[in-house]
């Protein structure tokens, strides 16, 4: 077989398997909020309060990232993805069973701890095969399997939050776990890396990378981006349940909707970075979180009502198809010896901002679409300002 086709078949069979595993992050959420306002009403809590199983959720992705990289840099990426696979299953199987709020909020901990195995390996894995535009096309279609996993799931979850039993949706992630942990037992190729001396020589690899001002601008860009999708996913089923009135299965397929622009935008950076680079994507993407982030909260003050909301969030959620694959790209390329150190770091970045914001947004009782719509504009804006002002102006457009 020649190298070109080589390359094609290591493609086919590695982007769909590492799709998987990284999309049991979204699927761990999108799954999940169809029945948020079941767990609300079944552990008699307020809404509010249940927004806290999602800040929860990605503060453990953030603690996660931060060993999972190390740990692979020294002793390979398939073990320490396994280990990350078993204690998803686990706390999936605890979160189930939770027989109140506080037990449910340590479990969905545990859960984020144990899905950013699969989000931080992946990247890493990727970054061991591929580099520039073949890596972000790579990471692009990667993010393709974790939004349409969104575009799924919510319809899905909302299936399943019509049965009023909301642990249902903890025994089908077990399940999404267990097939993960054997799929990776028996697929997952080998791929060649080079192994660090010890966990620490890995943990040292912190130091330059935040010393590095592009890698920090890259990470905060794709990071400001993540909170307008945080503000949207942890209290858009209060905003159009109770606020709008939607019914769960009509929420989930609002969701589902807006999810959609973000596997369009993976495509469509998927197709085109090769030939325009990855500077130009990543600014068309930046501008179109800012473009979207202003149409949402001007469709929460002048009254757009749903369809408004749904429309300029999926504009949003199409600008994070482009920021985050090359963002990743961009940051993991510049460590090519610390590949896993790195990739950790870009998730402790991104889950622990992303759970701070979270949190803060429980402590909004009422249900309305300003706080999120403010978030979300404010954040995309950022994101914007941080590519044109700072990252921008010292990268060549062709590169």
């Amino acid at each position: 077989m020649n190298e070109p086709a080589a390359d094609r078949a290591t493609f086919s069979i590695l982007i769909p398997f590492l799709g998987m595993i990284a999309a049991l992050g979204p699927l761990s959420n999108d799954l999940y909020v169809p029945s948020m306002s079941l767990v609300a009403s079944g552990l008699d809590v307020s809404g509010s309060a249940v927004q806290l199983t999602m800040s929860s959720l990605l503060i453990g992705f953030s603690f996660g990232a931060l060993i999972y990289g190390p740990l692979s840099d020294r002793f390979g990426r398939k073990p320490v993805l396994c280990v990350g696979l078993s204690m998803y299953a686990i706390a999936a199987v605890l979160a189930a069973l939770s027989p109140s709020l506080t037990h449910l909020v340590m479990a969905r901990a545990l859960q984020g701890f144990a899905a950013s195995a699969g989000m931080v390996l992946s990247r890493a894995i990727i970054l061991d095969r591929w580099r520039g535009e073949e890596a972000s096309r790579a990471l692009s279609w990667v993010s393709i399997f974790m939004f349409f996993t969104p575009v799924l799931a919510p319809l899905v979850g909302g299936y399943v939050a019509g049965f009023d039993f909301w642990p249902a949706v903890f025994w089908m992630q077990a399940g999404a776990g267990v097939l993960c942990l054997v799929v990776t037992l028996f697929m997952l190729p080998r791929v060649k890396r080079v192994v660090t001396k010890s966990v620490f020589a890995s943990v040292r690899a912190y130091g330059p990378i935040l010393k590095d001002t592009q890698a920090l601008g890259y990470m905060l860009c794709s990071a400001l981006g993540f909170i307008g999708v945080v503000a949207f996913v942890s209290t858009a089923s209060f905003v159009f349940v109770e606020f709008f009135g939607l019914t769960n299965q009509q929420f989930g397929v609002s969701f589902s909707i807006v999810m959609l622009g973000g596997s369009i935008g993976a495509f469509a950076n998927s197709r085109y970075v090769a030939q325009l680079g990855i500077s130009r994507m990543l600014g068309i993407g930046a501008t179109t979180l800012a473009v979207g982030g202003v149409a949402v909260l001007l469709s929460a003050l002048f009254g757009g009502g749903v369809i408004g909301l749904v429309i300029s969030f999926m504009i949003y959620v199409f600008g994070i198809g482009f920021v985050f694959a090359n963002t990743v790209a961009r940051t993991l390329s510049r460590f090519p010896e610390s590949m896993g150190a790195a990739s950790s770091l870009f998730g402790v970045n991104q889950f622990f901002i992303g759970g701070v914001v979270a949190a803060l947004l429980s402590r909004v009782v009422e249900p309305s679409p300003m706080p999120m719509a403010w978030v979300v504009a404010v954040s995309g804006v950022a994101c914007a300002a941080v590519w044109w002002l700072w990252l921008r102006p010292e990268v060549p457009v062709t590169a």
